[in-house]
């Protein structure tokens, strides 16, 4: 691996696909292996994949579904990701947040990701993790995903993007 290769683990566009196929069914499913070339079957979730095949996935999303989907979708792959998900119900929005960076890190080979939590608030400060538009959507969408799972009343704002506007990372906020 070069410094500069930008890594997930197969979960992460699984994740997405599932969510094309339970939304749209096998038609969904169908469309998007025909549009893409990506079929599920030969992606292994603990297996690292470039991070385009994630960026391919909500592409495909959100030209044909639009934005929204795409948020929807990353939080769908928060709220269901096995046994994680079960268990996390069980914690509060304040816990899951502070394992975060090193939730990322098991999952990404590409930038950092730091937490600021406060007692109302979080900020999330994001590094070299924006690979495309659609990153920043789904992003949002997980950080969604976190407030559902934990039945968190809460709101998610994206108040810099790195690859818009000259920012030297993306940012959020999170509000419960």
């Amino acid at each position: 691996m070069t410094e500069k290769e930008q890594l997930c683990r197969g979960s992460v566009p699984l994740g997405f696909i599932n969510y094309i196929k339970k939304t749209w069914g096998q038609e969904g499913l169908d469309n998007f292996i025909k549009d893409t070339g990506m079929d599920p079957k030969d992606i292994n979730e603990g297996q690292w994949y470039p991070i385009t095949s994630s960026g391919t996935v909500q592409e495909w999303i959100f030209k044909n579904k639009g934005e929204e989907q795409v948020t929807k979708a990353g939080a769908y792959t928060v709220r269901n990701q096995g046994i994680f998900s079960y268990v996390i119900r069980f914690a509060n929005i304040k816990s899951i947040l502070k394992r975060a960076p090193e939730n990322h890190s098991e999952v990404f080979k590409c930038g950092t990701m730091e937490v600021d939590i406060h007692d109302n608030y979080a900020k999330i400060i994001m590094t070299d993790t924006a690979a495309d538009e659609y990153s920043c959507i789904a992003w949002k969408g997980a950080f969604i995903g976190a407030l559902e799972l934990t039945k968190t009343n809460g709101t998610v704002k994206e108040t810099q993007c790195q690859l818009k506007g000259g920012a030297s990372c993306c940012e959020f906020l999170i509000e419960w």
